[in-house]
């Protein structure tokens, strides 16, 4: 689940089932390097559980196949790279990554030992005589094996930072540059959780040095073949395909609330294989149970500081401003941005423009520990939202396969008893004057609209607008706690309305309604922007 790894080649080939297009292209161009060329080297960005790790392991396993064999070695360096203060050690890592990797394809038991015997004595000397030494032995046995060394590295911000964390003058990074750079020299591939870390930074050794590749958020049918791979792999009996295929709305919800990741994909399988509850937050709370020791150690590893700014952006949900984050903290700006821009580098945090605020605002990278925060620290109202959210959700997403739409909006949350909202509609001299306005037939009573599916709620949203009274369903939903209940239907009213008043865009090129909307929780923001692009088309 954390380490793959440790898979063998065969399963990590098996599992592999995503990501194949990126995969043939970062392929693609490490074979395409000729046996002196300057290479290209590549970094893989992405959140953590994306599947950063994975594509590195299966990179190894189709350099290892016989017909890459004969030009190229992959070395993969252990996950953690603590040693690594010294390019002497980054080399002396990639001596031992050698030996696993010639030890993997039954190399000779000679060649092996003469390895070790090389790393045990180099390690014997002053880290300052070891680094050339090192890379010369690496690069000259390559050469003797005609294959060149491709280094498959975790982590590469952190080791890179490493290299330059107590040399002012980033010696030693500006010499790994140069032996990079060279021809023939050994191609790189690392992965990182952001592209914001020092040691890219401009005028910084290893500045517009990657060529970069992104991993995003799986999409809905990544997410399901995904699943349906780890079904085929584990041999898993009919009831587990049918399950997967009966859960789809499910699988939706939980992969716009967990982030996307591969990671999650498999312990999603892991439920709906043992047979899960039919209620998504039980789903939920289960996977978040999963995440809980990840997320409370890498929590743990922040300075206290970080920790009390991650907690607050996180219960704010959607993105906080500086100001609104100051007063949730109590700590001032001049304390606040050193710290941001730590949690930023470190893929913690991103920006996006400020709503009604001056400057940015600052929202949760990882969308899932943003869940996670929202259940397991936050209090009854937190968990209430982000449980409502989900069973929205489910049914909205239910509604877009389903043979006729899902009254998921009164059936779910009884809107008819609780609100009344016949009795508002009938009595409302707002919807006289719509339904002069619009002559629309007796089959569309507002009593009919709720008793039926969401394309009508859809068209209450579209009718109420066009006939200027949105300010005035925005207020009917926000009397009864809907604005929070039905919160991506309550955005997407409220984003048409703020369209509506101003169109015009900003030096930033984003009009009102997108920063507006950009500003939501992402969770709330994305159907938001489905449920705008319908409610338009009955508009129009």
């Amino acid at each position: 689940m954390y380490n793959p790894q440790l898979q063998n080649a065969e399963m990590t080939e098996k599992t592999f089932a995503v990501r194949q297009a990126q995969f043939a292209l970062l392929l693609n161009n490490i074979v395409n390097e000729t046996e002196n060329s300057i290479p290209q080297h590549h970094i893989i960005i992405g959140q953590r559980g994306m599947g950063k790790t994975m594509m590195l392991k299966r990179m190894e396993a189709e350099l290892h196949k016989e017909q890459y064999r004969r030009q190229f070695i992959p070395l993969f360096f252990r996950v953690e790279q603590n040693n690594v203060k010294k390019l002497a050690k980054f080399w002396l890592n990639a001596l031992d990554a050698l030996a696993d990797s010639l030890e993997s394809e039954d190399a000779p038991t000679e060649l092996l030992t003469e390895i070790d015997k090389t790393i045990t004595e180099l390690s014997k000397k002053a880290l300052e005589e070891v680094a050339d030494e090192a890379y010369r032995y690496l690069m000259n046995t390559c050469r003797e094996l005609h294959r060149r060394p491709v280094l498959l590295i975790d982590n590469i911000d952190i080791v890179l930072n490493r290299l330059g964390n107590r040399d002012e003058s980033k010696r030693e990074q500006w010499a790994l540059r140069r032996l990079l750079s060279e021809n023939g020299a050994p191609v790189v591939i690392g992965t990182s959780v952001t592209t914001t870390n020092d040691f890219v930074a401009y005028k910084m050794p290893f500045y517009d040095f990657f060529n970069i590749q992104f991993l995003q958020k799986l999409s809905a049918e990544e997410f399901s073949t995904l699943l349906h791979n780890l079904a085929t792999v584990t041999n898993s009996d009919t009831t587990v395909f049918q399950t997967i295929q009966q859960t789809a709305s499910r699988q939706k919800t939980l992969l716009e609330l967990t982030n996307g990741t591969p990671r999650v994909a498999v312990k999603l399988f892991e439920q709906l294989s043992n047979g899960s509850s039919d209620d998504i937050t039980t789903n939920l709370n289960m996977l978040i149970d999963f995440m809980t020791p990840h997320y409370k150690a890498e929590i743990e590893k922040l300075p206290t500081q970080q920790q009390i700014i991650l907690h607050a952006i996180a219960l704010h949900w959607d993105a906080i401003s500086l100001r609104e984050l100051s007063i949730a903290t109590g700590m001032k700006n001049n304390l606040l941005s050193p710290q941001l821009k730590r949690l930023i580098d470190d893929g913690w945090v991103e920006t996006t423009p400020a709503c009604q605020d001056k400057g940015n605002a600052y929202f949760i990278s990882d969308r899932f520990f943003n869940t996670y925060c929202l259940i397991r620290c936050g209090n009854r109202q937190h968990r209430n939202r982000i449980y409502g959210l989900a069973r929205f959700l489910e049914r909205f997403y239910e509604s877009e396969t389903a043979e006729k739409p899902v009254n998921h909006m009164c059936n779910e949350y009884k809107i008819e008893d609780d609100l009344s909202f016949t009795m508002v509609f009938e009595s409302s001299q707002v919807w006289k004057e719509i339904e002069q306005s619009e002559q629309e037939d007796s089959d569309n009573k507002p009593n009919v609209w709720l008793t039926t599916n969401q394309d009508w709620w859809l068209r209450i949203g579209s009718m109420v607008i066009k006939s200027g009274y949105g300010s005035w369903l925005l207020e009917m939903l926000e009397k009864k706690g809907y604005d929070v209940v039905l919160s991506p239907y309550y955005t997407a009213i409220q984003a048409i309305e703020i369209e509506r008043q101003n169109s015009k865009k900003d030096k930033r090129g984003k009009t009102e309604a997108e920063i507006y909307l950009n500003s939501r929780a992402v969770e709330i923001g994305k159907p938001a922007k489905m449920i705008m692009e319908k409610i338009r088309e009955y508009m129009n």
